[in-house]
């Protein structure tokens, strides 16, 4: 079992450093599913809707780190929500999904994801 239980796109404190996509490669499949899933749950306690499963998600980080190995330094859960709010996934009362995307993505990567997605 693994000992990390919040995975959050808010900066660690400076304390403790983030844990990064470095990190969650290096643990076995059935800790980074108990790590995504984990992460889930938590931001579905603030109201977060997510309906995706955890496997999705660790199926994805996973090949994001295998073409962009460069983002391995950043806080895998900022980047899990990047992914999160790429496939549309990421829901909360009152939120505009292309809104929170646009924000969240910037213009660029925005437009270059609805091309992806068709929306």
């Amino acid at each position: 079992m693994i000992s990390i239980l919040l995975v959050s796109a808010a900066p660690a404190a400076d304390s403790q450093a983030p844990f990064t996509g470095s990190d969650y490669l290096k643990l076995t499949n059935r800790d980074r599913i108990q790590l995504v899933g984990v992460s889930i749950a938590n931001v579905k306690k603030e109201g977060v809707t997510i309906k995706k499963a955890p496997v999705f998600y660790c199926q994805k980080l996973d090949s994001f780190y295998q073409t962009h190995p460069e983002y391995k330094k950043e806080a895998v859960g900022k980047v899990l929500k990047t992914l999160i709010i790429m496939e549309y996934d990421w829901a909360q009362k009152g939120v505009d999904k292309d809104t929170m995307a646009k924000e969240w993505l910037g213009d660029d990567v925005y437009k270059q994801n609805k091309r992806r997605t068709g929306r």
